[in-house]
């Protein structure tokens, strides 16, 4: 940067001196310089002058700039006029900037007019040097300007005021004067005496060379001086040389040119010797660049200086040197440290597991590290002076994409940092490589550098992690025992679909899938055979589906299909009659053969779904229609579904509330004895009085009760509150003791026989008053349990009923081993037993079976005198049916009883 500054200016001017401590500061200084000043394309003079204007009261840059302006072809007088008056240009303002708005100019460059440039010159300058006067002003030189040349304009005033403010903060600056200065300094006070009053006294003595107003500044600046005759003696010496070498001016003033050279050493440290500058400077009368030198100071310790001499003349033309010394004992520390910085951080990347080179912009290496030489089994010494193509000669490819990506990154001045996998010496690893950009001292890009490091482990690592981390999702979306995609893959693959309806694409279907009393096969067979029956059901699925169709197990022995591109619900049919061909023939466990069957509901995208979730919804909907139609079989969800579904929904919410809110009631319907005539006791029957649906029977809710589970809080309600009033009335008619309450009992009821016990237990009720109405499909369920348990019921003295005989599927070979008390005839058989009916012979067997196995027979839905005549007439000991009483309240029974009691 010195060194172009020298070169531009043919000297280094004193305003940038402070800066050089500071390499950025005098960076910024001179691109400052250099845009607004050196590359303006305003007029010289006018440049020099706006310069002129903000320095007047800086002594060296004065003097500087006036001899610019001489060089320029100005007058000193003008100066001086310039200097003495700045605000006369402001004078002739509103006619210059009248002049621009009534011509509406809008230049491209400087007019070569001779007018409309002084006037514009003028306009300039005063705007200059009126920042506030000068606005309305500035707006008219905008509009003549164009922008570019107004922007050079502003930058240049801009960068003059800059600098005016650079000298007050440096003080000395102003007071500084350097040799070319000096050396014509007489001659411009000569030429225009008038300028003495700004920057020094015309008279100038025969030794020392400077003006005696000059001497006082060039002994106020921070850089020592020293003037020498021509033979070496010191004539003059300012203060700071005399406190940079620690010796007076009488000290200095009796040392010579050997005195000062004695000791001295160069920047490498070898001694001065006889060719020293000064002695140059004195022999050939040239000007010496200046030199790093190390000059001993009064107390012998070595004082680091930028040496720098000029040959200047006296008035009897005898040669003298002025010598100039700038302490750089800081910044050689500076440079010092920066040095073993680089010493340091070249260790560094030695050590390190780096490999490193630096390439010029021809692509040239001009330096590696040792690294990078064992990498390629070559010396650091070889590398040099090689190119990427000479590296890797075989991989022509690879040396062409570093090459443009060195070209893209001195381009740009932007690094670039990549991963990639590159082979060496025949293996192939995995490098971490950034390419950055070097500069020199101005910032321009002289090359590249690149640090890469092996990084083949750690991409080792991270395919390793992200191996585990795709094991662990596909776990996570898969079930463990069928491997097939869980509900969690499942509804991801229908979300998916549902987006591809959405934009057009084919639609889909989705069949649900349920195991037939898969729950037997655990309870009989054990989990673990249901385990395998599930992975054959799962792997029997799989051959009924098609490749792009999905299978997943959704729950425990719930499966579902997801039908891509279907053209309407039969493609879903087709399938779903596959599955339920393929379960009729059994399945292979191990040592034994399992029959099962599959409950399908299938629904698809054409009803016009917005969710996944309703999709499945529906599907499992249609699959439990398909289960409450007699399974193996296939149901296709419809609206009418959705209906029953919500209707199932709120039923089973309002039968829940229903139990809190007691609004159950026990209606009784008397039986009675058909030889007698009397009332031998009521079965208990529930009724629902609903607050909105009025009075709601059981055929409407039982159904959900079973399902939900609702059934055993109900239905021990009912055994309770039977129980206890059937035991209120013996209290109350104690001679009818002999009257029985008859509750039916549902499967789930029926496997807790504690709640008969406490019911009996709290009520107080004889157990023989009470008679449980089983219905033969409970106890065909599971035979031997149902078996044992009437057992402990006739031990406990309750009797068991066989409630609507007929209907259902057990064997008679069975019912003898049921320990029962009586059969009840289901009504369906008794409303065609009239003397025509022919359900009679039907009627008379059940009668004659059930008096054969010592049970007494209850003939339900008697209607008629004529069906009450034959059931007689059969030997049937019992009789219920709205021939005697529809189910009444417990008010309207015990009126019944009240009268029944009455001889």
């Amino acid at each position: 940067m010195r060194a172009q500054i020298e070169q531009r200016f043919g000297y280094l001017p004193a305003f940038f001196e402070p800066a050089f401590a500071c390499p950025d500061t005098l960076a910024d200084l001179w691109h400052a310089a250099r845009h607004a000043y050196l590359e303006c394309p305003l007029p010289a003079v006018f440049k020099e002058l706006t310069l002129l204007l903000t320095l007047r009261r800086a002594g060296a840059g004065l003097v500087e700039h006036a001899l610019a302006l001489t060089r320029l072809g100005l007058a000193p007088a003008a100066v001086l006029a310039a200097l003495d008056d700045p605000r006369a240009f402001i004078t002739q303002l509103p006619a210059a900037r009248d002049a621009l708005g009534v011509q509406h100019l809008h230049l491209e460059t400087w007019p070569e007019d001779p007018v409309l440039h002084d006037r514009l010159m003028t306009c300039g300058l005063a705007f200059a040097a009126d920042p506030q006067g000068g606005a309305d002003g500035r707006a008219a030189l905008a509009g003549a300007l164009t922008p570019a040349l107004y922007a050079r304009w502003t930058a240049l005033v801009a960068y003059a005021r800059g600098r005016a403010a650079w000298f007050e903060l440096h003080p000395d600056l102003a007071q500084r004067v350097d040799p070319p200065l000096v050396e014509t300094h007489a001659w411009l006070l000569r030429e225009a005496p008038g300028l003495a009053r700004h920057f020094g006294d015309p008279a100038v003595g025969a030794r020392p060379l400077v003006a005696p107003a000059l001497l006082r500044l060039i002994d106020a600046v921070p850089t020592g001086i020293l003037q020498l005759d021509a033979r070496g003696a010191i004539v003059m010496s300012n203060t700071t040389a005399q406190r940079l070498l620690g010796h007076s001016a009488e000290a200095l003033a009796a040392l010579t040119i050997d005195d000062l050279e004695r000791g001295a050493l160069r920047d490498d440290g070898h001694p001065l010797a006889s060719a020293s500058p000064l002695r140059r400077c004195l022999e050939q009368h040239k000007p010496q660049p200046p030199l790093t030198v190390g000059l001993r100071t009064a107390r012998g310790e070595l004082l680091w200086t930028q040496l720098a001499a000029v040959p200047v003349e006296d008035d009897d033309q005898d040669a003298a040197i002025m010598v100039t010394l700038v302490d750089i004992s800081e910044r050689r520390k500076i440079e010092r440290a920066l040095q073993e910085s680089e010493i340091k951080y070249q260790l560094l990347v030695e050590a390190s597991d780096v490999f490193l080179l630096c390439f010029d912009r021809d692509g040239v290496i001009f330096h590696a590290n040792e690294l990078i030489a064992d990498l390629f089994s070559s010396t650091v010494d070889s590398l040099i002076g090689k190119s990427l193509g000479d590296l890797a000669p075989d991989m022509p490819d690879l040396a062409e994409a570093y090459l443009a990506r060195f070209a893209q990154v001195m381009e740009s001045g932007i690094g670039v940092s990549v991963e990639e996998m590159i082979e060496v010496r025949g293996k192939n690893g995995w490098f971490s490589s950034t390419v950055v950009p070097l500069r020199d001292f101005d910032g321009e890009v002289t090359g590249v550098q690149v640090v890469a490091r092996d990084i083949t482990r750690r991409r080792r690592a991270e395919i390793a992690l992200r191996a585990r981390e795709e094991r662990s999702r596909h776990d996570s979306l898969h079930d463990p025992l069928t491997r097939l995609p869980n509900r969690q893959a499942f509804m991801e693959k229908l979300e998916g679909a549902l987006q591809g309806v959405r934009q057009g694409r084919a639609a889909f279907a989705v069949l649900c899938l349920d195991l037939d009393r898969f729950k037997n096969v655990n309870d009989s067979l054990g989990h673990s055979t249901g385990d395998r029956l599930l992975i054959s059901v799962a792997r029997l699925l799989l051959d009924c589906v098609g490749p792009d169709d999905l299978l997943a197990r959704l729950s425990g022995d719930e499966f579902g299909v997801l039908l891509p591109n279907v053209q309407d619900a039969s493609d879903a049919i087709r399938v779903a009659d596959r599955i339920l061909g393929q379960l009729k023939q059994p399945l292979a466990l191990r040592d034994q053969e399992v029959y099962t069957s599959i409950s399908v509901g299938i629904t698809w995208s054409a009803l016009g779904y917005e969710r996944t979730e309703d999709i499945l919804r529906d599907a499992d909907t249609a699959m439990h229609r398909a289960k409450r139609r007699g399974k193996s079989r296939y149901e296709l969800f419809d609206a009418d579904m959705h209906a029953e579904a919500v209707a199932q929904l709120t039923l089973e919410s309002d039968l829940r509330r229903a139990i809190e809110r007691g609004e159950f009631e026990v209606y009784y319907q008397p039986v009675i004895d058909l030889v007698s005539g009397q009332i031998s006791g009521f079965e208990a029957l529930l009724r629902w009085n609903h607050p909105t649906r009025g009075l709601v029977l059981p055929g409407e809710f039982i159904g959900c009760a079973e399902e939900t589970g609702l059934i055993i809080p109900i239905g021990e309600w009912v055994l309770r509150e039977a129980c206890g009033q059937m035991q209120r009335w013996h209290a109350k008619y104690p001679h009818r003791e002999a009257l029985s309450i008859s509750v039916n009992l549902s499967g789930k009821q029926f496997a807790q026989p504690a709640l008969i016990a406490k019911a009996l237990h709290e009520s107080m009720l004889v157990p023989s008053s009470l008679k449980l109405e089983i219905t033969e499909s409970v106890i065909m369920e599971d035979p031997k349990t149902a078996s044992e348990l009437i057992e402990q019921l006739r031990l406990e003295q309750v009797h068991s009923y066989v409630d609507d005989f007929g209907t259902g599927y057990s064997s008679l070979s069975y019912l003898h081993r049921f320990p029962m008390s009586a059969l009840k005839i289901d009504r369906s058989f008794i409303s065609n037993i009239g003397p025509d009916g022919e359900n009679a012979e039907i009627v008379r067997t059940i009668v004659t079976l059930a008096h054969n196995l010592g049970m007494s027979v209850i003939a339900e839905g008697v209607e008629t005198r004529a069906q009450l005549d034959l059931l007689a007439e059969m030997g049937c000991e019992f009789g219920q049916g709205y021939y005697f009483s529809r189910p009444v309240n417990r008010g309207v029974a015990e009126s019944m009883i009240s009268r029944d009691c009455k001889p």
